[in-house]
C-alpha cells in the first residue's frame, strides 16, 4: 500500500531514491511518503499454561486467531490503547502489564506496516466478553497453539520466543 497523490497539493507522486530508499515525492511541492509503520499493542495473556487468542471477526484474516490487541488512536498511549483494546475487544481491565517485545508485520496482504509493542498482561478477571473485532475466545496450552492458524507471522514467531526464553 502507497501513496499516489500528494496530500500537500494533490499532484502525481513520482518515485524517488532518498538515503537508499524508494520513496514517492511530490516534484510540485516536495512533499515525501515515508510509509511509516503504524502503531498497535498487543496481549499475551497466560493462565495455568494456556494462552488467550481472539478469533478475528472482520479482516485481513477473518477467522483465524490473534493476539488481542489493535491499533492506537491519535495521541494514545501504548498503555492507553492496550487498556482500551482490552475493553473493547474481551470486557476487561488490566491489572498488570509488562513489555515483553515487538513485532513488525503488514496489516494484511499489501497492507500497511505496522510496529505492534508485545505486553504480558495480567486481566482483572477471566471472564471474557468477545466484542468489537474478535468473535470468540480461546485457550490454548502452550504446547498445541495453533501456530499455522494464527493471523500474523510476526506473532507467531513472537509467541515461539516468548515460551523459548521463559
Amino acid at each position: 500500500m502507497t501513496a499516489r497523490f500528494c496530500i500537500a497539493c494533490g499532484h502525481r507522486l513520482l518515485s524517488v531514491v532518498e538515503d537508499g530508499h524508494r520513496r514517492p515525492r511530490c516534484p510540485r511541492c516536495g512533499w515525501t511518503y515515508y510509509a511509516n509503520p503504524v502503531p498497535a499493542t498487543v496481549a499475551i495473556i497466560v493462565r495455568r499454561g494456556a494462552v488467550l487468542l481472539g478469533r478475528r471477526a472482520r479482516p485481513p484474516y477473518e477467522g483465524t486467531w490473534d493476539l488481542p490487541g489493535g491499533f492506537l488512536e491519535p495521541f494514545e498511549t501504548p498503555e492507553a490503547g492496550l487498556d482500551r483494546e482490552l475493553r473493547e475487544e474481551l470486557g476487561v481491565g488490566v491489572r498488570a502489564r509488562r513489555l515483553v517485545g515487538y513485532a513488525v508485520d503488514r496489516y494484511g496482504r499489501g497492507g500497511v506496516a505496522v510496529l505492534a509493542l508485545v505486553y504480558r498482561v495480567t486481566p482483572r478477571s477471566v471472564r471474557f466478553r468477545p466484542a468489537d473485532d474478535v468473535s470468540e475466545v480461546r485457550w490454548f496450552p502452550e504446547r498445541r497453539l495453533p501456530f499455522r492458524e494464527i493471523a500474523f507471522p510476526s506473532l507467531r514467531r513472537t509467541l515461539r520466543d516468548y515460551f523459548r526464553g521463559r
